[in-house]
């Protein structure tokens, strides 16, 4: 990325307010898989390889990724997953060893106990981010369900080996490192992320280009304004004609439909993840009435908000 974009992240980083919890090193020999339910809403997992091969399956996405050294993944809406090892069953489970290590819960399969020689097939770090002020960070609305940054860069690879470090050989001061390390690396998976998608996904596309970040960090600072099409281009400076293109160009839709199309997709998260009442929600997205936020819903998922919801928590 060039230095205005990387302004523009630097800008709209710290608008997700974030707490990085470093949890679990996990040491697992073969033939071993995890199940992970949905986290509750402001809870991202995420897992470092930081040696060996994972698989992580998606069932909610039809979606399985295949993890290997260097490789981090972000579940930035708290996903539900199986982290398992290469190959395992997906229900494949064995015993598991844990100690506190004075700076994370150390897991190791019983299988590795037996002595120098039984070296774990993955070793991998596992925690969590908690979002702060979710209802006001729209932003992470942006952000698909599943973030893979893979390894290989030498960047990400020194601050993988650096949380390593941290957490497997405590010293003093190992939890507030590893801690402001993973909040570094969190900035580092929003980057990744732009740089791979800025061409093929609409909300990285726009953040990737300053002009268009402009709007979309508007749009998040005030989500409910009832922005017009002369305002954003005002945010951008643009005209009106220039912006449809930066949008289009983004891959993205016109200005005013994308900001539509954020607010049902918060819409949804503020219905089923916080249990916000139809009123309530139509409120925090920029709708005057409920029946005017119901029509806007039933276009765009052809569903009825409550029959949306009844049918997530089901």
């Amino acid at each position: 990325m060039d230095d205005d974009r990387n302004d523009v992240l630097s800008a709209l980083a710290p608008l997700i307010q974030v707490r990085p919890q470093v949890e679990q090193h996990c040491l697992f020999g073969p033939g071993w898989s995890a199940p992970h339910g949905r986290e509750p809403f402001g809870l991202a997992p995420f897992h470092i390889v930081t040696a060996g091969k994972a698989q992580v399956l998606l069932p909610d996405l039809d979606r399985t990724l295949d993890m290997s050294d260097g490789d981090v993944l972000l579940l930035p809406h708290g996903a539900r997953h199986t982290v398992r090892t290469a190959g395992a069953p997906a229900d494949a489970t064995t015993r598991l060893e844990r100690h506190d290590n004075g700076v994370v819960e150390v897991r190791r399969t019983s299988d590795l106990s037996g002595g120098p020689l039984a070296a774990p097939t993955l070793d991998l770090i596992c925690g969590r981010f908690a979002f702060e002020r979710v209802a006001d960070n729209p932003l992470l609305a942006l952000l698909p369900e599943a973030v893979h940054l893979r390894g290989g860069g030498p960047r990400l690879a020194r601050l993988v080996e650096t949380i390593r470090d941290e957490v497997a050989a405590p010293r003093p001061g190992a939890r507030a490192i590893a801690t402001d390390l993973a909040r570094a690396l969190f900035t580092m998976i929003l980057r990744g992320h732009l740089e791979d998608h800025g061409e093929g996904t609409e909300a990285a596309g726009l953040l990737a280009r300053p002009a268009t970040a402009r709007v979309v960090a508007a749009l998040v600072q005030d989500p409910a304004r009832p922005w017009t099409l002369d305002q954003l281009a005002d945010q951008a400076h643009l005209s009106r004609a220039s912006l449809v293109r930066a949008f289009r160009a983004a891959g993205a839709p016109a200005p005013l439909a994308f900001l539509a199309q954020v607010r049902m997709q918060l819409a949804v998260r503020h219905l089923v993840a916080e249990g916000l009442s139809l009123a309530e929600t139509a409120a925090r997205v920029g709708y005057e009435s409920e029946s005017a936020f119901s029509r806007a819903f039933k276009r765009h998922y052809n569903a009825a908000p409550g029959d949306y919801r009844d049918a997530a928590r089901a």
